[in-house]
């Protein structure tokens, strides 16, 4: 298993979730019609996300949401 990998590509990805959401939260404090442009950036984004989970669901015939506890996040 790619345990190791797996931890370190999850780390980088939040890492670069943070960075992107301070930038874009500080775009939309300094100006709030920057919300316009941030808005469909972040849309996107998650869609492309939701539509790649649902995608390699599909081809591996599971569901890699199914793995989370929603209960538990926090």
């Amino acid at each position: 298993m790619h345990e190791e990998s797996i931890d370190h590509h999850l780390r980088q990805a939040l890492s670069h979730l943070e960075i992107a959401l301070n930038q874009s939260i500080h775009a939309v404090l300094e100006n709030q019609d920057a919300k316009k442009e941030v808005a469909p950036k972040w849309e996107s984004f998650l869609g492309q996300f939701m539509h790649l989970l649902r995608e390699k669901g599909k081809k591996s015939r599971t569901n890699p949401l199914s793995w989370i506890s929603f209960a538990k996040l926090r």
